[in-house]
């Protein structure tokens, strides 16, 4: 097939199409040539577009794009090429544009496409999604596209043919237009070789040979284009033809007039897509003629059929399809003596009789007796060869040994054979499907994107996490490795973005308590003190820590970022050993032996606090909350509060007014926001309003996040946000009061074994200690 470009030049294409075997999607390519000079001087379009959408419309929305570009680009012939494409791009957006306002948005982030017009020596292209451009020129193959196509990329439909290109074509380029499922099956070295070695359509149906041999081809659509002087071409003859499929056939969908467009024209699902390009619309209305387009025609021979559509309410439209001459190529069976097209002529000279038949049956029984007892000599010749060797090895004194050696080699031969063959199917299947759930993940990343667009967080959430899995899945085989982890690296940025996750990377201590040590040691003690740090509390973005085992408070200065002792419990009777925030100004510690101080951070003094003991003498957790304390006691399966008065605190009263059945042996934690929050083991939170138990429970953190690991603290803000602290996963997740998930904070190995965890979410930090260093996590 050959088409002039300009004068000096002409153009020979090969295309390679894959039938839809699978449900899911549409792609074609095609090359557009008009017949009428002043067009034809204009320049030529090249097409192929790829939707992985699973819309039935997907189909229409492919050929609009095709005919609005090719009607706009040559409706002006006296704008230059590259203004005319610009104005076909903008017309087609336009459309996308109405499409998606008229609510068919499946396709957004699943467009793929390369669109070129050639006039003369100067080509323009755009390029969108994952659909790619090679040029080979003098042995080199450059791709045209490469950096126009960002993974992960959002737009919006009227932006969705921007990214534009322009160059010139010299004698001998050659130019592949193609979707990127051809590289999952050829590399670009073979493409290469291909193209270098073949004329197009040659290069087309060998290609198309290597992707017959595949079993997953759904989306591949190639052309490839060669621009060349009239007389070089002439060299060499194309006798290949020019459109090569792959796959088996299945019904073509069918175009729907008057769906996005009130224009939209009639395409019969029995119509090729150069057909498809052809179809003008007419005010007549006639009835069909039978088109006869036979091989020998010129191309510039053609009828016209004219379909009607019939409607019940309004007299019918009526469309002219134009039918072009299509021009197949004859197969090529030289392989065969006397070849498959030598046959077929002597085919109508042949006169065939009743009497003939009966013979030809005859003889055809005849050999197949021949053939039966060829087949017994052979038989009876290998049992007598094995019989003979058999009776051989018998007579050696250890032929039975022999033989017994000879069996189970065979034995252990056919078992690996069998082995061998299995998993090279296993991996041959196994690389399919990796193929398969690549082009998944990459479908399922892009309608993310979609989604994103129109502020739909849950649905991108989750087809970015079935994203996650499919590449996960493609990850395993070394054919997709590359790829997939590539992709799960960009997937995880997304999720993270869309599950509200912040990562920390290369955390470092925003101090260590540790440098206090040689403070410890000043007066002369033969044991040497070490820091301990237990519970943080945080003032004014000071964080103040309590050292149990040296009685000691140790105070992180924000101005400064020094540490210092600032203040000690001189007691050999008591320990200090829980801390909570009662003010603006005061720390409230609790001791062992129950006893409560107050330290004043205006002054720095700590003074002691009488309370009422009652009938308790154990706080495993202390929380100053508006204006009471509240104790938790694990031993006796209550929650203590005293509340806060001009003269002191009220007497003790219990939170639970009856604690019958209660049972809290083993919890870690607890927090409060009016309502009563207990971490038990297993990551159970039992939360208490009012004094009765609520119903609760945490949420499931979304896939493909791991579930709840080792909870060890909790912690609950002024906006009853709950914070939990998830050692074994080194994240602190955030959830809401009724459990449902909100965000995570993933600060990974970077901190080893935190033991203290403190939200200071007025000013946007977590701080966590883990042995002596404190570290600060930046929420925003």
């Amino acid at each position: 097939m050959a088409v002039a470009t300009k004068q000096r030049l002409e153009t020979r294409i090969g295309k390679v199409l894959s039938h839809q075997k699978a449900r899911g999607g549409f792609s074609t390519a095609l090359a557009y040539e008009p017949d009428d000079e002043a067009e034809k001087a204009h320049g030529s379009l090249y097409f192929v577009i790829d939707i992985g959408s699973p819309s039935p419309l997907t189909a229409d929305i492919a050929y609009n794009l095709i005919d609005i570009i090719k009607e706009e680009y040559y409706s002006d012939l006296e704008l230059t090429a590259g203004e005319s494409f610009e104005n076909a791009l903008k017309a087609a957006n336009d459309e996308l544009s109405a499409i998606a306002k008229q609510g068919e948005k499946d396709w957004i982030g699943k467009f793929n496409a390369v669109i070129a017009a050639v006039r003369g020596n100067e080509i323009h292209i755009v390029q969108r999604g994952t659909a790619e451009m090679h040029l080979l020129r003098n042995t080199t193959i450059t791709n045209l596209s490469k950096g126009m196509y960002a993974p992960g990329e959002t737009y919006r439909p009227e932006e969705t043919l921007i990214s534009l290109i322009e160059g010139e074509i010299e004698v001998s380029d050659k130019v592949v237009l193609s979707t990127s499922e051809l590289f999952y099956y050829v590399s670009l070295e073979k493409l290469k070789r291909l193209i270098d070695n073949h004329t197009p359509a040659a290069a087309a149906k060998k290609l198309a040979n290597l992707l017959e041999q595949e079993q997953e081809i759904n989306h591949t659509s190639v052309l490839i284009s060669e621009f060349s002087l009239p007389e070089l071409l002439a060299q060499e003859e194309e006798t290949e033809p020019t459109e090569n499929w792959v796959g088996t056939p299945t019904e073509m969908p069918v175009k729907r007039a008057g769906l996005f467009s009130a224009a939209a024209p009639v395409i019969d699902k029995e119509q090729t897509v150069e057909e498809a390009l052809e179809i003008k619309e007419e005010p007549e209305s006639i009835m069909p003629e039978e088109s006869v387009v036979t091989a020998e025609e010129p191309r510039a021979q053609r009828e016209e059929l004219v379909i009607e559509e019939e409607s019940d309410e309004e007299p019918a439209e009526t469309y002219k399809v134009r039918l072009p001459q299509i021009k197949l190529g004859r197969p090529s069976f030289d392989g065969f003596k006397g070849g498959i097209n030598l046959a077929g002529d002597y085919a109508s000279k042949l006169k065939v009789n009743p009497k003939t038949l009966g013979r030809a049956g005859q003889i055809t029984i005849q050999l197949a007796k021949v053939a039966g007892a060829a087949g017994l000599v052979v038989l009876d010749w290998f049992v007598k060869t094995i019989t003979t060797g058999v009776k051989m090895i018998k007579r050696h004194p250890r032929g039975n040994q022999i033989l017994i050696g000879i069996i189970a080699l065979l034995a252990v031969v056919i078992v690996v054979s069998t082995i061998g063959l299995s998993r090279g199917g296993v991996s041959r299947v196994g690389a399919k499907s990796a193929v398969v759930s690549l082009a998944e993940a990459q479908q399922k990343r892009d309608a993310a994107q979609a989604a994103l667009i129109y502020e739909d967080s849950v649905k991108a959430r989750t087809l970015l996490a079935e994203a996650y899995a499919a590449a996960q899945a493609a990850s395993s085989n070394r054919k997709t490795q590359e790829q997939a982890t590539a992709l799960l690296g960009e997937l995880e940025k997304q999720l993270d973005t869309v599950s509200n996750v912040k990562r920390y990377n290369d955390i470092q201590p925003l101090a260590d308590f540790n440098v206090l040590t040689s403070q410890l040691n000043t007066g002369g003690s033969e044991t040497a003190k070490q820091v301990k740090v237990g519970p943080i509390s945080v003032l004014g973005g000071n964080v103040y820590a309590l050292d149990p085992d040296n009685n000691k408070v140790y105070k992180f200065k924000a101005t400064s970022g020094d540490v210092a002792i600032v203040n000690s419990l001189v007691s050999t009777d008591k320990k200090l050993k829980l801390v909570s925030m009662a003010s603006e100004t005061e720390l409230i510690f609790y001791t062992t032996p129950p006893n409560i101080y107050g330290l004043n951070l205006d002054n720095n003094s700590m003074t002691g606090k009488a309370l009422d003991a009652g009938n308790w003498s154990n706080a495993d957790q202390i929380i100053a909350y508006t204006n009471k304390l509240y104790f938790l006691d694990i031993a006796n399966n209550q929650v203590w509060k005293y509340q806060i008065v001009p003269e002191g605190y009220t007497k003790v009263a219990p939170y639970f007014e009856t604690n019958t059945g209660m049972n809290f042996a083993g919890a870690l934690d607890f927090a409060i926001d009016g309502s009563v929050y207990l971490l038990m083991p297993g990551n159970v939170v039992k939360k208490y309003t009012g004094g009765a138990e609520a119903q609760f429970s945490l949420a499931n953190i979304p896939s493909p996040y791991p579930g709840l690991g080792n909870v060890t603290q909790i912690y609950v803000d002024i906006d009853t946000k709950l914070y939990v602290l998830d050692v074994t996963n080194g994240r602190v997740v955030v959830f809401d009061k009724e459990g449902a998930y909100l965000a995570q904070y993933v600060y990974g190995n970077g901190v080893s074994n935190p033991t203290n965890l403190f939200v200071d979410e007025p000013n946007g930090f977590i701080y966590l200690t883990a042995g002596t260093a404190l570290y600060r996590l930046p929420m925003k």
